[in-house]
């Protein structure tokens, strides 16, 4: 299966999930601390199904733990709200808690997991990888990111004349929103780094939440308790957004990413 590249980095939203409470560890500048995401877009090859793949994940655990890696968490992720671009089986998400982890990690990798590679290819075509970075405006209660397993997300692009600050602002009024009126969401955005380049977005927003009962509930508060006037009155004027997806995700390795 192909998809395009947009689509690629469209389902790229879901690893970085905040610990800690509400938006405690948002910045001063409102942005939280900021974490290096790869994603690789794959499709089972013929004759191969999740069970394969769980197989090769058990080796591949088995590979992290004898080397005490602690400082990448990892995710797949599958498609429920989707559109026909969206052409893929799913997706291996990976966070690192640094720029640093990430390089290193990535050596390591490259040096040591030859077979493991192998063992991946054998059962999956990825056809894409990719690299975003992890803004957290509020973080998903509980102190427990591998809890989180549904979000949402959209494509936003700014509007003419306006700037990250505005961005920034409008956000921060929308996470003190959901928190006031109850939700459990953790709130995003993720931004294009490497191995895009056709991108047609400045960044995605991202709500993830523990389950689809929690989502409804959110649907419930912006239905029909309010929300949907504060989200029109915070960002009509800021920026514009496509409709939103919905991705279902498995942990595969836990870690204290923030």
């Amino acid at each position: 299966m192909k998809m395009t590249l947009k689509a690629a980095i469209t389902a790229a939203v879901f690893a970085v999930f905040g610990v800690g409470t509400a938006v405690a560890q948002v910045s001063e500048d409102g942005m939280g601390k900021v974490l290096p995401v790869s994603l690789y877009v794959c499709s089972y090859v013929d004759g191969q199904d999740a069970g394969d793949l769980d197989k090769v994940i058990d080796r591949w655990t088995r590979y992290a733990d004898e080397r005490d890696i602690d400082n990448y968490a990892a995710w797949t992720l599958t498609p429920y709200h989707y559109g026909s671009e969206q052409d893929f089986d799913l997706l291996w998400m990976g966070v690192y808690t640094d720029g640093n982890a990430m390089g290193a990690g990535t050596d390591q990798w490259l040096a040591e997991g030859g077979d493991l590679r192998e063992a991946f290819a054998e059962v999956v075509d990825c056809n894409a990888h990719v690299s975003l970075s992890s803004a957290m405006y509020k973080a998903i209660p509980d102190n427990d990111a591998s809890s989180a397993g549904i979000i949402t997300m959209m494509d936003c692009e700014m509007n003419e004349g306006k700037r990250y600050t505005d961005v920034r602002t409008a956000e921060l009024r929308w996470a003190e929103h959901l928190t006031s009126s109850g939700s459990k969401a953790g709130l995003f955005h993720w931004y294009p780094v490497f191995g895009g380049g056709d991108a047609e977005f400045d960044y995605k927003v991202i709500h993830a939440y523990a389950n689809f009962t929690e989502l409804g509930a959110d649907w419930e508060r912006y239905a029909n308790g309010g929300g949907r006037a504060v989200s029109r009155d915070t960002f009509r004027n800021v920026d514009e957004c496509d409709d939103a997806r919905v991705y279902i995700a498995q942990s595969r390795r836990s870690a204290k990413i923030r």
